[in-house]
């Protein structure tokens, strides 16, 4: 909301996308591998020996922590030296003064790398430990920072304004993370190595990791190559329709499976059967939380984008460009609920290299699909694309994870997310023929009119949803996520 109030959809923000495209790319890579690589580690490591935070323990984390280090400085040090080379392949037809400024902001913002790998490491460990409000409390730290950043600085350093509020709100937040791990007194057992034991057992798993990751992450690359082509403001509206796409997942999605992650991989390690009624009962409430919130996102998608961002210098064109974008990307949000929960159990389940095949999937997917849908529906089939791609690798993990966790009941659960999702094309049908009935006065463009709209069209999506999951036999699951936040329900239920 600060970045639309201060640079809307322009030029200059356009250019900050893309120069930190490398930097976001590897942030990705070694924020997230690392995470999904240590969470097992460390919930094996612990379980193996009571006692976490012993000296002896730390004697044989710290070459993995050296090991990372040493990896994530090499790489900021490949992004700073190859960005004149590889960002030519989303600058073209660019100045000469604009391709210097994204070589300066590429080369500015690669520190990035750095201190993600450091934070993933941080989190990993205080997760397993079952320490999770803390870390996610890290978050706010670094939105604080970016945020006053951005407000205070705009004017002097235009988008150098985000790129100081990124890195110096990461740096930030790994300090608040390592103030709670000196209580586990990490330094006592302190080694210069860089090998042992422990590091060579996670070196046979991180290659595919870091695979999977670097595909993975490198849709919005094909995003943003394909934007370019749209003209100003296209790249600046992709990136805000995928921020509050994420959003929901971030928010809902990432509470659960950084919970759930430990749980998955303990479970597994324990007891098949029970690994597998984890998954089941995960994704389907999952879903049929995500669903809903998908309709309202694709029916009031331009109420969405007035109401968030329509302020300083995001205007009425900005509005329009951001919306279209929006309205296809929203397909996308159920299927990033599966992939969260999914991901996480093909990690914990050591299927690292069938989540590669699938990412490769996703990839070829993704270019083929843009390729396609932007030269036919405009700038609004990159998102499509992105929607297209999500689904079928979705789709990919939820079948492969349904035959391999142990399912009793394989058809039922198949069935159940059938009739959700069925649940969610007739509420969106119902909710867009119900639009054009509310009274005109609240058409007008206004903040307190498209408010109530907003409103008014949620409440008709939330009750017509309700009913038609009651009606259909699932008035269970609304229980179970009832008695899943008061804590009373069991994992064998």
């Amino acid at each position: 909301m600060v970045i639309a109030d201060k640079f809307g959809t322009s030029a200059d923000y356009d250019l900050y996308l893309i120069a930190t495209i490398l930097p976001a790319l590897f942030y990705g890579i070694l924020n997230y591998a690392g995470f999904y690589l240590l969470v097992p580690y460390f919930s094996k490591r612990l379980s193996e020996r009571q006692g976490g935070d012993s000296v002896e323990n730390w004697r044989s984390i710290w070459p993995v922590i050296n090991l990372n280090v040493v990896l994530s400085l090499t790489v900021t040090l490949i992004v700073i030296l190859a960005a004149p080379l590889v960002m030519k392949i989303w600058t073209g037809g660019f100045s000469d003064a604009m391709f210097a400024r994204v070589v300066f902001f590429s080369r500015l913002t690669a520190v990035a790398v750095v201190l993600g790998t450091t934070e993933a490491f941080m989190r990993a460990f205080l997760n397993v430990k079952k320490i999770f409000v803390y870390p996610a409390a890290g978050y706010i730290v670094f939105n604080l920072f970016s945020i006053t950043s951005i407000i205070l600085l705009y004017q002097k350093l235009s988008v150098g304004a985000v790129a100081f509020g990124w890195i110096g709100g990461l740096l930030l937040q790994n300090l608040y993370l390592l103030a709670r791990l000196r209580g586990f007194e990490p330094f006592k057992g302190f080694r210069q190595t860089l090998y042992n034991s422990d590091v060579r057992m996670l070196l046979q798993t991180a290659g595919i990791l870091f695979a999977v990751e670097l595909v993975n992450r490198s849709y919005f690359m094909i995003d943003r190559y394909f934007a370019v082509d749209f003209g100003e403001g296209v790249v600046s509206a992709l990136n805000y329709s995928q921020v509050l796409v994420q959003l929901p997942d971030a928010i809902v999605g990432f509470a659960i499976g950084s919970v759930l992650f430990p749980m998955f991989s303990e479970s597994f390690e324990a007891r098949r059967s029970r690994f597998g009624v984890l998954y089941q009962k995960t994704v389907s409430l999952a879903v049929m939380l995500a669903v809903p919130l998908a309709v309202v996102f694709y029916v009031n998608a331009e109420e969405i984008i007035y109401l968030v961002f329509f302020r300083g210098v995001f205007d009425a064109e900005s509005v329009a460009i951001t919306s279209t974008m929006l309205r296809p990307h929203a397909l996308s949000i159920v299927a990033l609920f599966v992939v969260s929960t999914s991901i996480r159990a093909c990690y914990a389940g050591n299927w690292a290299k069938q989540v590669l095949w699938f990412t490769i999937m996703l990839f070829a997917t993704k270019w083929i699909a843009t390729a396609l849908l932007s030269r036919w529906f405009g700038y609004g089939g990159i998102t499509a694309a992105t929607s297209l791609a999500l689904i079928a690798f979705a789709l990919s993990m939820l079948i492969f994870l349904t035959f391999r966790a142990g399912l009793d009941s394989k058809r039922r659960f198949m069935l159940v997310l059938v009739r959700l999702v069925l649940a969610g094309l007739v509420t969106a049908l119902a909710a867009t023929y119900a639009g054009g009935w509310l009274p005109d006065y609240l058409q007008t463009v206004a903040r307190l009119n498209v408010f109530l709209k907003l409103a008014a069209s949620s409440v008709i999506i939330a009750l017509c949803y309700l009913l038609l999951v009651y009606g259909s036999g699932l008035g269970y699951l609304l229980r179970d996520s009832v008695s899943m936040r008061r804590g009373k329900a069991s994992i064998s239920d």
